[in-house]
């Protein structure tokens, strides 16, 4: 064996190492790999601290009873509205197979919920797809890029779900309850933007489902002052949007896919065609 190749050897095995140990730690705590990685993007790209934190949170927030707050899940599938919380990538990463099997494409994955069909181009695979890091990585360039596009940085949480005025409207005023801290008081099933349910493991057998306020209550009684009643916040009045603002979001929309797709067709011939 060349000095070179023993070299080469030992930091692969380093590296495999290092991979292994990070995928343990995700396996272990689900909750902080999704925080760390999503706050590490956050600085990466200047987001203002907390706002991205706050999107991963109403994009895939799972209550966590030991920390007492709702935080993001990674092993989040969520397709027509329907949310469900795996309890490993493995099994997670099965369920978007067996969904593209049954020829469904509208899926959104990981810690911040990235769409598999409208952001085809952002993973090379769904193991990379479901990865915090990445996930996370990808939706901070995303809406770092919407920011830059509206030089507003809650129009860009805004389009981040929608380009739709009336969908991101509603969405900007769930991201900011969980930005300022107000689950402690407003409905959790009001922030949130699916229905969830936890997934049963691949060897259980099919069984309903306990109502998601069992495992994610209205609000913290530990929080809560006496005789203080919670009520939901108002309903948010649709606008009407013009048709020069839904031209400029479609317009937008396409502009922001094609891109990507740019960027991905480059990256896939770099490598070969591979």
């Amino acid at each position: 064996m060349t000095p070179r190749f023993a070299l080469f050897l030992s930091l692969s095995t380093a590296l495999l190492g290092s991979f292994a140990t990070l995928q343990a730690r995700a396996e272990a705590d689900p909750y902080a790999v999704c925080a760390q990685n999503v706050a590490r993007a956050e600085k990466t790209e200047g987001v203002p601290q907390g706002l991205l934190t706050a999107i991963s949170t109403v994009e895939s927030g799972r209550w966590d009873k030991d920390r007492r707050a709702t935080l993001a899940w990674p092993w989040t599938v969520t397709s027509g509205g329907n949310g469900q919380f795996f309890a490993t990538k493995a099994e997670a990463i099965a369920e978007v197979r067996r969904m593209k099997g049954q020829g469904i494409r509208n899926i959104d994955v990981g810690c911040m919920q990235i769409n598999l069909h409208h952001h085809a181009e952002a993973f090379d695979s769904l193991d990379e797809a479901f990865d915090p890091a990445t996930n996370a990585a990808y939706a901070a360039r995303f809406l770092r890029s919407l920011h830059d596009t509206h030089q507003d940085w809650m129009t860009a949480a805004s389009h981040y779900h929608s380009a739709t005025p009336e969908l991101g409207a509603r969405y900007r005023l769930k991201v900011l309850a969980a930005w300022n801290g107000q689950d402690e008081t407003l409905s959790t099933a009001w922030t949130q933007t699916a229905n969830w349910t936890l997934a049963q493991p691949a060897s259980a057998p099919a069984r309903a489902t306990p109502p998601a306020a069992q495992e994610q209550p209205l609000h913290r009684q530990a929080n809560s002052k006496p005789g203080l009643k919670v009520k939901p916040p108002p309903s948010l009045p649709a606008p009407v949007p013009s048709e020069t603002v839904r031209a400029e979001a479609r317009s937008f929309a396409q502009a922001w896919r094609d891109a990507r797709l740019a960027e991905y067709k480059s990256r896939k011939a770099a490598r070969g065609g591979v």
